[in-house]
């Protein structure tokens, strides 16, 4: 029966969850159990730079764009200021489930209209190099952890380049043509702190051909306080970083390392992007899929964040502090906040139930970042489960939470258990921001994603007693994205490959195709199916020695041979006792070691009329006729032409069967 509590959740954020309707039948959720299991490995990424790598080329590119910029541009800026309008906008409550506001679209007034090389007169311009000219101007939004610039009319000649950064951080560029589009209409990547400056860079004579619009910027402010609408501190201070709630575990603290989520450190990112007037940010997770031959950046977050593709959409993969408790990203001691590592985002599959979404990212992540394991197996009605997460709280550096699944409490109206796994919290915490993180299993495997709390007072993010959180179930939505996650056929795990036959040997799964060890018997014995076992096998006194008989057990066939040419395998003259390998060398007949042969000189039989022998997987293969149709010398090893069955003869000399009777041959 439903908590009367759960009827009480109020005030809906990031992380706490409307009232909607959602039937899920009995029926889907039985037919998901008996479902086959499926699950993937982590993989990481190969290629490209690192995160760290990737700020180091920033900041270079931020001291060579420093040396080029007009004398006075910095102090000629154009200031855009919050309102408190627009504060009271970024810190209000939601209707219903979203992601966390942390900035506003302000509208430059009057907007820079460059066309055709007319209007730069806002700017400051001098010559670098004999006719290479550097065009900047300053933008200047107080209060503003970064700033993000629209760009509209886009069109710049060739060897043209445009470049934005800021004093206070890293920089980003060059932009060329129609720009990052190739529409003529974009956001550029965040710079960090209060300042942004443009640069273009043209030659002379191309002026004219340089054309475009700066008519708003982002203002990122990170969260706003509720009381007295002021910024939070800013993320360069020490920890908690950016007001985060005094609950939260740092993912870099013992507490949240050496866990099943440590994978998640590198497969997770902090999300930033803009939708109308606002600038929101949630946490996402890269996943893996079946297909061990590619890398597709498949990026897992939640439907109240976003259901529909976002070409802004800026991702910070490794965002977290220095050290346990220690310094956040600081944009002034490190030279800049970790740049964005990607910037776009295609959304495949997005439903409100479960809360999912998974798209594509549209840039590959940094090398290193891991793409995550996952499991389709339902977890949500597993009592005591441990589940582990890391998201990225309240637009912060990495927290680490670690919750069990608790199918003991009851359930918030419309949001089944099922659909939705549900869980006790006992380590940390998440905030707004945190919403879309994956969560994982023992195993380190995603098994759904962040969509909020669901309890008594969800306004406070640390009372874990009356708090409980909930995910979407990966595995309730597993038929909606399995053609994405799982597109090879074929098995995930050993236990899909076992026969049940002992004489197969063991089989395994390796890369989605089940692999058979062989024959699990050697030694020169027989596998025995009905009594998985391997036996002394049974010996055809044909008077050759054969794999799986030795002199010891078939000494009619194996016995040493002391004269004349050996036939088949053979044991060594005079060392019975010492020959269970059922093989021994033509050169010397001294004994061999292992199970078979190892080259053809140990398989010739010494005849030559029936063919050279040839070792073959351990395995003595018999040789074909070398004279088919014809006669065969043995003692000279030559062919002989002869007569066929009822062919006219002389002599028995002319018949290949040796038979000549009344002017015919007789046999073949």
């Amino acid at each position: 029966m439903e908590h009367q509590r759960l009827k009480s959740v109020r005030r809906i954020l990031a992380r706490v969850l409307p009232v909607m309707a959602l039937v899920v039948s009995s029926t889907a959720l039985t037919a998901r159990a008996e479902r086959p299991t499926k699950r993937a490995p982590a993989e990481v990424a190969l290629g490209g730079l690192t995160s760290a790598e990737h700020a180091a080329n920033k900041l270079i590119l931020r001291t060579e764009l420093e040396g080029q910029t007009p004398a006075g541009a910095l102090q000629r800026p154009i200031r855009v200021e919050l309102t408190q309008k627009d504060r009271e906008n970024i810190a209000a409550p939601t209707d219903g489930p979203a992601p966390l506001r942390i900035g506003v679209v302000k509208a430059i007034a009057p907007r820079v209209n460059v066309v055709k090389g007319n209007g730069m007169e806002r700017g400051m311009m001098q010559e670098v190099d004999a006719g290479r000219l550097v065009w900047a101007l300053t933008i200047a939004s107080p209060g503003a952890q970064a700033i993000r610039v629209n760009l509209s009319g886009f069109s710049l000649p060739g060897g043209a380049e445009m470049y934005v950064y800021s004093p206070e951080g890293a920089a980003d560029g060059p932009y060329t043509g129609t720009g990052r589009n190739g529409t003529g209409q974009f956001w550029t990547r965040s710079v960090n702190g209060e300042t942004a400056v443009i640069q273009v860079h043209f030659d002379g004579t191309n002026r004219i051909d340089v054309s475009f619009v700066i008519a708003e910027i982002a203002h990122i402010s990170g969260r706003l306080r509720d009381a007295g609408l002021q910024p939070v501190l800013k993320s360069h201070d020490t920890w908690p970083c950016a007001d985060n709630a005094s609950c939260l575990v740092d993912a870099n603290c013992p507490a949240g390392s050496n866990t099943p989520a440590d994978p998640a450190k590198d497969g997770i990112a902090k999300m930033e992007w803009i939708a109308g007037q606002y600038v929101n940010t949630c946490t996402g997770g890269l996943l893996t899929d079946t297909d061990s031959g590619s890398q597709i950046p498949y990026f897992l977050t939640a439907n109240h964040c976003t259901s529909s593709s976002i070409s802004n959409l800026e991702t910070w993969f490794n965002y977290t502090t220095d050290s346990c408790n220690g310094v956040c990203p600081h944009n002034i001691l490190t030279g800049g906040a970790p740049p964005s590592d990607t910037v776009g985002y295609t959304v495949l599959e997005s439903g409100s139930s479960s809360d999912y979404t998974l798209g594509t990212l549209n840039q590959p992540p940094p090398a290193g970042a891991v793409f995550m394991a996952w499991s389709n197996a339902p977890v949500a009605n597993a009592n005591g489960t441990p589940l582990y997460r890391i998201s990225n709280a309240n637009f912060g550096p990495q927290v680490y939470s670690q919750q069990d699944v608790d199918t003991s409490t009851g359930t918030c109206t419309g949001i089944p258990r099922g659909a939705w796994i549900y869980s006790a919290n006992n380590v940390g915490s998440t905030m707004g921001g945190s919403s879309g993180s994956p969560v994982l299993n023992g195993n380190s495997e995603v098994v759904g994603q962040l969509t909020g709390c669901c309890g008594f007072n969800c306004g406070n993010d640390c009372d874990l007693a009356n708090n409980w959180t909930i995910d979407g179930a990966l595995a309730a939505y597993w038929d909606q994205v399995s053609y994405l996650l799982d597109p090879v056929p074929g098995c995930t795990g050993d236990p899909e490959c076992d026969d049940g036959l002992f004489c197969t040997g063991a089989e395994t799964c390796v890369g989605g195709s089940c692999q058979s060890s062989g024959d699990p018997c050697g030694g020169g014995t027989v596998c025995n199916e009905a009594t998985d076992s391997c036996d002394a096998p049974a010996c055809d006194d044909d008077g050759s020695c054969e794999a799986g008989e030795d002199c010891n057990n078939c000494p009619n066939d194996c016995r040493s041979k002391t004269g004349g040419k050996p036939s088949g395998r053979y044991c060594c003259d005079g060392d019975l006792p010492d020959c269970g390998d059922t093989r021994c060398s033509e050169s010397g007949w001294s004994c061999g070691g292992g199970g078979g042969c190892t080259s053809d000189p140990e398989c010739d039989d010494g005849a030559w009329c029936n063919g050279a022998e040839t070792c073959v997987g351990g395995s003595c293969q018999s040789g074909t006729d070398p004279c088919p149709g014809q006669g065969c010398d043995e003692t000279n090893d030559v062919c002989i032409t002869c007569a066929g069955n009822k062919d006219p003869c002389n002599n028995n000399g002319d018949c290949c069967s040796g038979n000549c009777r009344n002017g015919r041959c007789k046999g073949n």
